[in-house]
């Protein structure tokens, strides 16, 4: 199965997915990709979006927040309303713990572990964007650099150095090829266009700690994503719900 160009958005920008305060929803979620339901339900002219967020490393994110969590966001999952086809974030932004960007010129500063995968996250993520802007597809190379793999400053600083270019020379990966070329438009693993309960999907998130629910009936489960194409640490599975009466999308994260 095949999108429709017009009906889907990969690495779509900050502003076609968020419906304000663009500083923070900059801060702590990456955009994924966007679909507009109308490709399978033609009444539906409905914009949703798979996000994820920067924070993931170490344990479920909002494990340390709980204070702050709501009926739609909680650990792994993340809460919207819909305006205009676009997100707003439901919760307080203590619900996230760490935000310290890392500039260029501030290397030798301490930072903690935590600190520095944020800022790796954010950063591999708009280097494979980037490649996607130039090569149009997603980054399906043997990503080997030995350098990387140190747990300081140096991974991030060394990440900073690669362009778009220096990934598009590295060499050929049969594996990461097929499984690209096997997903919908080289990105989704599943849409849920029958409009199966989440169950009988062939992606049932039996490893999704929580769920949203409206009135103990689950959202529509319209689809998920593979989070590692995105960014360094992430999700197994990115799952997308979403719920007509309440116009609320909520993303939940599974890792297996």
């Amino acid at each position: 199965m095949q999108i429709p160009e017009n009906c889907i958005r990969i690495f779509p920008e900050y502003e076609d997915v968020f419906y304000d305060d663009l500083e923070n929803h900059k801060k702590y979620f990456l955009p994924l990709c966007s679909i507009n339901l109308k490709f399978f339900s033609p009444e539906k002219d409905q914009w949703l979006h798979f996000v994820s967020v920067k924070e993931i490393y170490d344990g479920r994110v909002g494990e340390n927040s709980i204070p702050f969590h709501t009926d739609f966001t909680k650990c792994d999952m993340f809460g919207f309303d819909l305006i205009d086809g676009k997100y707003k974030f439901d919760a307080s932004w203590d619900y996230f713990t760490v935000s310290k960007e890392i500039l260029p010129g501030n290397y030798a500063q301490e930072y903690t572990e935590a600190e520095i995968e944020y800022n790796f996250n954010d950063s591999m993520y708009q280097l494979k964007k980037a490649y996607y802007k130039k090569y149009g597809k997603i980054y399906d190379l043997d990503f080997n650099r030995p350098g990387l793999g140190v747990y300081d400053i140096r991974k991030l600083e060394r990440l900073r150095q690669l362009t778009p270019e220096d990934l598009h020379s590295d060499q050929h990966s049969d594996y990461l090829s097929e499984r690209i070329n096997a997903k919908i438009n080289g990105v989704l693993e599943e849409i849920n266009v029958e409009n199966l309960p989440l169950e009988e999907a062939d992606f049932g998130g039996e490893n999704l700690m929580d769920k949203p629910f409206n009135k103990n009936k689950l959202f529509n489960y319209i689809g998920c994503m593979e989070g590692y194409d995105f960014q360094e640490h992430a999700a197994d599975q990115v799952f997308l719900f979403h719920d007509q009466e309440l116009n609320k999308a909520v993303i939940c994260l599974e890792y297996t």
